[in-house]
């Protein structure tokens, strides 16, 4: 590592000062005197200590203005959030409530006004859209679902303790900064109708501080066309009435398709039962909401009294009204079922074989793909290519699909049916070759620079821009390796957590500490040491990092429909929001999409204004028009050839060792570089002497924080 240098000249640290830190986050500066309310699209996380931001005034703010109403769009069959920000000045504001009532269509437009249910009748908690509460509203209304936005503390980030500017969830240089990740994050989302003391609703507001609720429109298929009006209306205790905004959501004539890409998402059933409770219906309750989000629960069944626990989670009839779920994709089962998650089957061997034929062949057809999971991340292990042979010879042979997982060797040279690869390690040369070989390959998890990543000290847009990569790369499945990670039971973990007071959640042999990995979802009851954190909920609930993997899904059904009538205008719209992904990013790079909600909200609105009245597909358009998407991308967007260490790169197959960087951003993106040409000029005479200092005096420190 560099020397350090002693008594850089004021004005530099000044100027670097000003560079690092955004406006309105130096003390005092920008805060109000008095009490503010402003509304933020999905993909914007505000802290606790976030107050008089620019983005508060309406300052590249895609859903606010001052003054203007809340302009939302969407399909029929989407859902669409937005946050409502209550802002406290000098005195703290008590009791304060968020109600969104009377979002009907406007006069003239579609069917004749059908008044939906007011907020404070939403469905019941948690279970959305599975609710049986009374006063519910008519089945082709918008339902409205209202969150609490819990607060955790960030005093550390994740990281490797012995290389600490990286995590397993990014890079060196695609490290999310410090000053927007310190602090007070909200990430878990508490029903209002659950909410506890020690997150209250009506909402309790202190001085110069900000409280948020995150609110869900539930457009039903069946929706009326057009522009529905509604009213967000914010009051409290303390200082009455707070806020009295228009809301304006305009349906579009056409039919969001259902899970466009697929996530699957493992959970492990004995820690969920352990901490919440081992109910049937707390496991048939995660798997409604997972499938509300357009994630599939990835059962893993290793005996037949398992796939009768689960048999209604796996045909898809637990997403029927007939039990209590209403939302989208009706009826619709899961992808893959794992035999055996992570090499629960064991070592192969004949005993052990019937025992897999017994459970597979009480699996329904209507599951795509049947996976042996043979090891996890053991690429000399001889348990995949042991079990492929063994069900070679087995009467299910069709049935079953031999995989594991492992990023570092080429999968055609992996003896196995099914090569699960870290999206971080993806390659599109490898992947084509897999795929042209009869492989499957999948990708799971994910990291910055070239995917999004689990942490919670990290962009929400992370896990939205997956939907955008999944949705134009020939990935296969993405594959999320926990959910419900709130015991710490790696190797090297430290011990079961309380998830709404700690956020370091994920400990293992290697020294890495991560925050939020593996935990999408949060326990709405917690029995035995953490049960002064219980909800008393008999189930799990969702997190702001679900809803911005969610939001990256239906995106990614928007790019389907859009490019089936307008490829070439839908494909520049996609490499403009997400210039480089995968194997097209450089780990020397920070991510190439936007750490801000609203260059994604200006893309959708874009691509919705691609989709003909009346659009929609099936699963087998959707896999058509998104696999032509991926050959396009290829020829739009160059790889980046060799990335360094922790991607393996060669520079194999004719590609240079070192290929062209990611492609240039559009006008979506430009802000970024038109404000590192500023910093550069304010810095001036003085960074171009910290240049030649560091030169003259650092060189022998370069790299060494590399993996």
């Amino acid at each position: 590592m560099p020397r350090s240098l002693p008594l850089l000249p004021a004005a530099l640290l000044s100027a670097l000062s000003f560079v690092a830190v955004p406006p309105g986050a130096a003390a005092g500066e920008g805060q109000p005197d008095r009490a503010h309310v402003w509304v933020a699209d999905d993909g914007t996380r505000v802290r606790r200590e976030d107050v008089g931001l620019p983005l508060s005034r309406g300052e590249g703010n895609a859903l606010f203005r001052p003054g203007e109403p809340i302009r939302l769009g969407a399909l029929r069959g989407e859902v669409v959030a937005f946050q409502v920000i209550v802002e406290a000045g000098a005195e703290p504001v008590r009791g304060v409530t968020v109600d969104v009532s009377g979002l009907g269509p406007a006069a003239g437009a579609g069917t004749p006004a059908r008044p939906a249910a007011p907020a404070k009748e939403p469905a019941a908690p948690a279970q959305q859209p599975q609710a049986q509460a009374t006063g519910e509203p008519p089945a082709q209304a918008i339902r409205i679902d209202r969150f609490v936005e819990h607060y955790v503390e960030i005093k550390l980030r994740s990281r490797n303790e012995r290389r600490p500017m990286e995590s397993l969830g990014w890079s060196p240089a695609a490290r999310p900064p410090d000053d927007r990740h310190l602090g007070f994050l909200p990430d878990a989302l508490i029903p209002v109708e659950l909410a506890p003391p020690w997150a209250p609703y009506p909402l309790e507001v202190g001085a110069r501080e900000a409280r948020a609720v995150w609110i869900d429109l539930h457009v039903p298929e069946g929706a009326a066309p057009g522009v529905h009006e509604g009213k967000v209306v914010v009051g409290s205790a303390s200082h009455g009435a707070l806020a009295s905004l228009d809301l304006r959501l305009d349906v579009a004539p056409a039919t969001l398709p259902y899970s466009a890409v697929d996530f699957i998402a493992f959970y492990e059933a004995s820690e969920v039962a352990e901490r919440v409770g081992d109910g049937p219906a707390v496991e048939q309750q995660l798997w409604q909401l997972l499938h509300e989000h357009h994630v599939d629960g990835f059962a893993s069944v290793r005996s037949p009294a398992e796939v009768e626990r689960l048999r209604a989670a796996i045909d898809g009839s637990l997403y029927t009204e007939a039990r209590g779920y209403r939302g989208p994709g009706a009826g619709v089962p899961p992808a893959a079922v794992a035999l055996g998650a992570y090499g629960g089957f064991g070592d192969p061997g004949e005993e052990t074989l019937r025992r897999v034929e017994a459970v597979a062949e009480l699996l329904p057809p209507a599951v795509d793909d049947v996976m042996l999971y043979a090891v996890d991340e053991q690429c000399e292990s001889p348990r995949g290519p042991g079990w492929r042979r063994l069900v070679r010879g087995s009467r299910l042979s069709s049935r079953i699909l031999v995989g594991h997982s492992c990023g570092e060797v080429d999968p055609v040279k992996q003896d196995v049916d099914l090569v699960l690869t870290p999206a971080n390690r993806f390659d599109s040369v490898w992947a084509r070759a897999a795929r042209e070989a009869g492989k499957r390959l999948w990708v799971y998890n994910g990291a910055l620079p070239r995917a999004g990543t689990f942490m919670i000290d990290a962009p929400l847009t992370g896990l939205m821009a997956d939907g955008w990569i999944a949705a134009s790369h020939e990935v296969g499945r993405w594959f999320l390796w926990e959910t419900a990670f709130w015991h710490d039971g790696n190797r090297g973990g430290k011990g079961p957590v309380d998830p709404f007071t700690v956020a370091e959640n994920f400990h293992n042999q290697d020294g890495d500490a991560c925050l939020g990995d593996g935990m999408l979802l949060y326990p709405g009851t917690q029995r035995g040491k953490f049960a002064s954190r219980s909800l008393g909920f008999a189930g799990v609930l969702p997190s702001m990092r679900l809803k911005s993997l969610r939001r990256g899904i239906q995106d990614a059904g928007y790019i389907a429909l859009a490019r089936s009538a307008s490829p070439d205008a839908a494909d520049a719209i996609v490499k403009e929001v997400i210039p480089a992904a995968l194997d097209e990013a450089r780990d020397t790079s920070p991510a190439a999409w936007s750490s801000e909600g609203a260059p994604f909200f200006r893309g959708r609105a874009a691509l919705r204004a691609l989709i003909p009245a009346g659009a929609s597909l099936d699963p087998a358009g959707v896999r058509r028009v998104l696999a032509d998407a991926a050959v396009a991308r290829r020829a739009l967007v160059p790889l980046a050839g060799a990335q360094g260490s922790s991607a393996g790169r060669d520079g194999r197959d004719g590609r240079p060792a070192d290929g062209p960087g990611p492609a240039e951003p559009g006008p979506l993106g430009r802000w970024r570089r038109t404000g590192l040409l500023l910093a550069v000029a304010a810095l001036g005479a003085a960074a171009v002497a910290l240049a030649l200092a560091l030169y003259r005096r650092g060189r022998r420190g370069r790299g060494a924080e590399r993996r």
